[in-house]
């Protein structure tokens, strides 16, 4: 491991790029934007903001369907693929930013809809969480969405593995996995054996796992409305063995 870099910095890298991008198809991809477009009722014209959009592929296939879309993601390495690929796959209503969750008020638009998927919430600290949230509503129009997914933390601890592989393109991932109850905080040890370039690498990743009524609590403290949960991306009613925790609140 690199020593006094952030975990984050290491773990989401074009290494997580490469052993990931084949494994996350476009009709994978298209059908989490299908839920996207449903769930909020995105219209024409809507300004939409993608917090955490790693790589860029919903914010690229939203760009396909004709929305304009801004994504936004604090790691270099997977910004700078985005841009390749909206360069490459001539989506040019699609703009991509390197910048931390706290800044997006930088941006200078109101959006209609925010949406953050896949766990970007609980990679900060609490505060850290709290403080983007306050910002995500400032950004937002009057009446306008926000779609926060995690992983439903009930799940992950009921079906518990504390050890899972598998094989993913040229790559073999070995993870570790063990909770902190104290903290709250879930920590996975990878291991990314290269069978390509007979290489190996480490990995970290530590996420805070959010209750139901935790991430309620923020949204409605700082001011939004919650309006539904959601269970996964079929669109079906939260429950306490859903695979994720999708929660969707409206600015007041």
């Amino acid at each position: 491991m690199e020593e006094n870099k952030d975990w984050r910095d290491i773990y989401f890298s074009r290494d997580y790029y490469l052993y990931l991008a084949k494994h996350l198809t476009p009709e994978r991809t298209r059908k989490e934007v299908d839920f996207l477009e449903s769930t909020l009722a995105i219209k024409r014209g809507y300004l939409i903001l993608d917090l955490g959009c790693g790589f860029g592929r919903h914010t690229l296939e939203l760009g396909k369907r004709g929305y304009r879309a801004i994504g936004i993601d604090r790691s270099e390495d997977l910004i700078e693929i985005a841009k390749e690929e909206a360069k490459k796959e001539k989506v040019f209503n699609v703009e991509f930013y390197i910048m931390e969750y706290k800044d997006i008020e930088k941006l200078g638009y109101k959006f209609d809809v925010v949406f953050s998927l896949y766990t970007s919430f609980g990679l900060s600290t609490y505060e850290e969480d709290k403080e983007a949230i306050e910002k995500v509503y400032n950004i937002l129009k009057k009446g306008g969405k926000f779609l926060i997914d995690i992983e439903n933390r009930d799940a992950l601890l009921r079906y518990f593995i504390p050890y899972s592989w598998d094989i993913l393109n040229d790559y073999i991932l070995l993870t570790e996995h063990h909770f902190e109850p104290e903290s709250g905080y879930y920590i996975s040890n990878r291991l990314v054996f290269d069978l390509k370039n007979n290489t190996k690498k480490e990995f970290v990743r530590k996420i805070y796992l959010y209750t139901p009524s935790e991430i309620a609590h923020i949204l409605e403290e700082k001011g939004f409305t919650i309006e539904k949960f959601i269970g996964d991306y079929d669109g079906k009613r939260f429950h306490i063995g859903s695979r994720r925790l999708i929660v969707v609140g409206t600015k007041k």
